[in-house]
């Protein structure tokens, strides 16, 4: 019986062995889908707390102009980090893209032939 399960667990490492590659990668991917977003929503909330200091400091119609000059550079940047951001995320998508297909292979490979 011993040898019986034995030789039933070894028929399983395979598996196993897919299971953990996919968990990791899964992981490791997720991990980085939140390093993107807590990167952005740090660079829009430093913006909006940048933005209500100077908000604050209008109290004549001359800072309410600069203020709203200033609201020019404001939305060029960010534009402009709205952009990164969408390609930042375009790269990652293409990145795990290219990732998934490679482990997919490998895991196939270690399934089918037991290696």
């Amino acid at each position: 019986m011993n040898e019986q399960s034995a030789a039933f667990a070894e028929s399983f490492k395979p598996w196993l062995t897919s299971l953990t590659r996919f968990n990791q990668f899964a992981v490791g991917r997720m991990e980085q889908w939140v390093a993107l977003q807590m990167d952005s929503l740090r660079a829009y909330v430093d913006l909006g707390v940048a933005q209500a200091r100077v908000a604050l400091k209008v109290t004549d119609p001359h800072s309410l102009h600069e203020f709203a000059d200033s609201q020019f550079a404001v939305l060029s940047f960010v534009g402009h980090r709205a952009i990164d951001d969408s390609r930042a995320i375009s790269e990652w998508r293409s990145d795990g893209q290219k990732q998934a297909i490679g482990l997919t292979r490998a895991n196939l490979l270690t399934v089918l032939f037991n290696d």
